[in-house]
This record gives structure tokens, sequence and C-alpha cells, in this order.
């Protein structure tokens, strides 16, 4: 079977042929990787700033569409990548693993020493942050098209200490990489639906396991192994919940058995195929009998606000126009409803 150019090779056979079924269009990768350099680019010029140092793994998979040990490399900063304004790219990486790299052409150096935390480096981290700060102001000099002002996401203490003993102006970056992906390309929208499907695959696979007399482990298990079969890659969090766990909100899974006749709420919270986070919401009733009225008049609650807030969406609309127009929820709901993203959320 041919591959997708640009295709991720944790992207199944499996996800491909449901995507094909469902009639939906796979992305070209290629395409997006030249857009989100090209977005990047774009802050860099609008900044006025020399450079942009990442150190968060989710702008270095932005700018480069490259990962190694990712969920280790979020506690664990190894990885850098600095962009400079002509457009020069540099990745510091784990020793030895140069490799992983070799094949991407938007990366035109691959080096190592950006890991400046005490477990990698103990005592000796300021020195090993002092020679990173050297490398990074020599770079600036020869592609920060003049200037020393440098935009950085997130440091650890000795290497921004390093590179301020360098006289180089560090600002804060993450508005760049925030304003950078906050506009999706044709094929980042296809991705994100590929994603969401495959996401909603693994959700459909994990109801018909449901039964009582299985753990919130046993269940929240299906999901985790029907996402990774078909190119996920990890989940954000445990929240999935049952019984009188539910409420409040943000328990987190458990070994508590499933009764019969009770509730099971999760949040997916998943990061998919193509990287993309896929955050579904469900609440299933599991049992023969019928829910009590107070549930029954907590879903109602939640319909309504869905397809209130729903019926408001419609291209070129203004956010502070929705913000006005939104459902508003009662009362004895105000308290523990999500301060963000509630508006769509149905809690």
């Amino acid at each position: 079977m041919p591959i997708t150019a640009g295709l991720p090779s944790s992207v199944s056979y499996q996800a491909r042929a449901e995507w094909r079924e469902a009639g939906l269009i796979e992305p070209n990768c290629e395409a997006i990787r030249d857009y989100r350099l090209g977005r990047l680019q774009a802050q860099i010029d609008t900044a006025g700033v020399g450079a942009l140092l990442m150190f968060d793994p989710m702008n270095i998979r932005y700018a480069t569409d490259s990962t190694n040990m990712i969920l280790w490399n979020h506690h664990n900063p190894f990885r850098a990548v600095l962009l400079c304004a002509d457009g020069h790219l540099v990745l510091w990486d784990y020793r030895n693993t140069e490799f992983l790299t070799e094949d991407n052409p938007r990366i035109h150096e691959r080096r190592t020493g950006a890991d400046l935390f005490y477990f990698d480096r103990g005592d000796s981290v300021g020195n090993t942050a002092a020679q990173f700060a050297r490398e990074v102001e020599s770079l600036l000099t020869q592609h920060g098209e003049g200037s020393r002002v440098l935009a950085v996401d997130k440091i650890m203490v000795a290497g921004l200490r390093a590179l301020e003993s360098r006289q180089l102006t560090v600002i804060e970056g993450e508005p760049l990489t925030e304003f950078a992906r906050s506009i999706k390309c044709e094929d980042e929208v296809k991705a994100m639906r590929c994603a969401m499907h495959s996401t909603e695959q693994a959700v459909g696979r994990m109801r018909e396991a449901v039964e009582p007399g299985m753990s919130e482990m046993d269940i929240w298990a299906v999901l985790h192994y029907e996402s990774i079969k078909r190119g996920g890659e990890w989940i954000e969090t445990r929240l999935l919940s049952s019984g009188p766990r539910t409420h409040p909100w943000f328990r987190e899974c458990s070994h508590r058995i499933v009764q019969p006749n009770e509730i099971i709420a999760f949040d997916t919270d998943l990061i998919g195929p193509y990287g993309m986070c896929c955050d579904i919401s469900r609440t299933w009733w599991i049992g023969d009998e019928n829910p009590h009225g107070e549930l029954i008049d907590a879903t109602r609650i939640a319909h309504d606000h869905l397809t209130h807030n729903m019926a408001l969406l419609r291209p070129g609309r203004h956010f502070s126009d929705l913000t006005a127009a939104f459902h508003k929820l009662p009362d004895n709901c105000q308290r523990l409803k999500y301060v963000w993203v509630c508006a769509m959320n149905g809690r």
C-alpha cells in the first residue's frame, strides 16, 4: 500500500482504512510543515527579534514535526530549537540521536547540549548553560539579521542567566508560538478531522466494552489501547470516574468497580494521530433501569446549553459576540463550572 507523502509512521493502516470509509481526506504533512514554519517566521518578523528559541516540546514539534521521548522531554527539557530571522533552524537533541531527524530537510544543523537541568548535568549545569549561551549568541550573530533580541518560550533558570550574561535581550517567546499556532491551514484541519475520527472510534470500542463489574481502570485502558493502535500517542489526564465519584469533577480514574445502574463520565484528553489533541467529554448510563430525575435534569441542562451555543456558531462571528450571547447556566451550576471552554462543553 503506498504511503501518503509525509505520513508519520505512527499512523496505522487501520486508522487510514477507517478514514477512507468515512470519506475523510488525509492531510499533506509536507504542506503542514511548510505552513507552520511560515507561521513562526512571520511572528519572528512581526516581533522584530533575531531568533525564537523554543524548549517546549509542543513548540519544537510545531517547528520541526519531530519528537524524541516526548513525555520524558516534557519534564526533562533536553531538546531545543532556534529559528533565526533569516530562516536558519538549529535543533539540539539527545546525544547520539541525530539520526532521528536526518531525513528532515527543514533542520539545517543538529547539535547536543541543551539539557540545562540538574538531573542530567548536576553541579556543572552552569558550565553547560554557558556553552549553550555562547552557541546561541554565535548563531544570532550569523543569522539574526543584526538583532540581539531573543524570544524564548520556556527555559531553565541557568539557561536564562547565561543568555542574559551575553548581553542578549531575552523576551517572552510564548506569545509568538501561541499566535502562530492559533490559525490552522487546510491540511491541519484535515489532520484534526482524521484524529477526531480515530478518537471517536476508540470511544465507541470503549462503550461496547463497558459493563457493570469492570473497574474504572479496566474501562479507561480500553480507550488507551484503541487510541494507540490507531496512531494515538498518549492521554493527558486520567479523567474517568463512575457513580458517586463523578461529582464534583476531576477525580482521577481508580480501581472502583462500576455498579449496575449508575453513570460513567470521562474526558478523552488524548493526543491522537498527527499529534492532534482530541478532547471529547461523555457521560454514559450503565444499566437497564431508568436514571433518576436529578440525572435527567442535569442532562437536559447540558443539552440546552450545547444546542443553544452551537446554534450561535457561524463563520465570521467575533468571540466577543459569542460570549455575550452564550447560554447562561442555572445558579446551581455556577460554582463548579469550567471557567474556560465550558460554553461548548456541556458541563
